[in-house]
Order: C-alpha cells, then sequence, then structure tokens
C-alpha cells in the first residue's frame, strides 16, 4: 500500500444549483485539475495524494474563480490547513506548503482547521 506524506481533499460537490453557489459549479474541476499537473511537474505524484470531497460547507466563502480545500500534511504538527483557493494559487500551495511545510497565508479560511496534535 502507497504511503503519501500529505493528502489534498478539493471540494467538487455540485448539485446543479441555478444559483451555482457549490464548489463544482465555482472552479472545483478546475483547482482539482491544476492540482494534477502540477503534482506531476514538481514530481510528487508519488508522495501527495489528491481526492475530491463533498460538501465542505464552506461554499459561501469561495468566489466563482474558488474552492474550498483541505491539506493534511507534510507534517503532522501542521494539522489540517483549509484554504479557499483558484487555480492560480495552487502553485504556491504546493511549493510553499507540500514542498516547503510552510502554510500559505493569503488563501488560508481561517474559521477552519484540525489540531493533530
Amino acid at each position: 500500500m502507497a504511503q503519501f506524506e500529505a493528502q489534498v481533499l478539493v471540494c467538487t460537490n455540485s448539485e446543479g444549483a441555478e444559483d451555482k453557489r457549490h464548489c463544482g459549479d465555482k472552479a472545483g474541476e478546475d483547482v482539482r485539475q491544476r492540482f494534477n499537473q502540477l503534482l506531476v511537474k514538481h514530481q510528487l505524484q508519488d508522495k501527495v495524494t489528491i481526492c475530491d470531497v463533498g460538501c465542505t460547507s464552506q461554499h459561501g466563502k469561495c468566489d466563482t474563480s474558488q474552492t474550498s480545500l483541505t491539506v493534511y500534511g507534510p507534517s503532522a504538527a501542521q494539522g489540517g490547513v483549509w484554504y479557499v483557493a483558484s487555480p492560480d494559487d495552487v502553485e504556491e500551495i504546493i511549493t510553499e506548503h507540500l514542498i516547503n511545510g510552510k502554510v500559505v497565508d493569503r488563501p488560508r479560511n481561517d474559521e477552519r482547521s484540525v489540531n493533530l496534535s
């Protein structure tokens, strides 16, 4: 079984609402695809797993170019960091958070976190 150093959970939930309020109706799929591309570029596909998740109840924080996502790792001390991110934020999240182990403050969702210690 694979042993990953980090996990990224991207909300791609779409319920077909007319007001397009859910992340999957906003940028959920685009953010997911950007992670897929950049994990390969940075040769992290064997170290970081990425998964689609259903509604995280954070879609109200996201504009039409964003989605809600959570990053666990690369260390347990970081816990789970929630972000409200656009495809343009993905490179910074990968390089700063996943590679350098530093939380990216600008897109961080301060109202949500998971403490694993």
